[in-house]
């Protein structure tokens, strides 16, 4: 028969099991998370990336927005988004814009190239086209891209 003390060291084995599994099991998600976009380490983030971009780069746009582009010698592509507050007013607006960019970014494949979108005319942006407006001035890098 066992004893009550023996029972409290077979639980605690048991639990210590329980734990060892979930923590490797934590590091097992870590590890797959890194292959993962990871939208903190792909955006533009240094103002003398932006200024190199805007003096260096190549510059395509549309009715609204204009897409600075340069290679960033081999990194991973990064992202930056620029909308005044003087031209569009409402915060919720300005993030839509940077939530869709970043959303388009992550579905194309921009590896080399560090990318910043500005607002140039908002007197043509319209929210309910937001996502085609930025999708067109990505399709714009894509094909200058690809050609190049």
């Amino acid at each position: 028969m066992v004893s009550g003390q023996e029972w409290v060291q077979l639980a605690e084995e048991l639990l210590l099991t329980q734990e060892e599994q979930e923590a490797e099991s934590a590091f097992l998600s870590n590890v797959k998370k890194q292959n993962v976009f990871n939208a903190k380490t792909m955006r533009l983030t240094n103002p003398k990336d932006f200024k190199k971009c805007f003096q260096a780069g190549k510059r395509t746009n549309n009715k609204v927005f204009s897409l600075y582009y340069l290679e960033n010698g081999g990194l991973p592509g990064r992202l930056g988004v620029n909308i005044a507050k003087s031209k569009i007013n409402k915060a919720v607006d300005r993030n839509k814009i940077k939530r869709v960019a970043r959303e388009v970014f992550r579905k194309g494949s921009f590896k080399g190239l560090d990318i910043v979108l500005l607002l140039k005319d908002e007197k043509n942006y319209d929210e309910t086209e937001c996502f085609m407006l930025v999708q067109d001035v990505f399709s714009n890098i894509i094909k200058k891209w690809i050609i190049c």
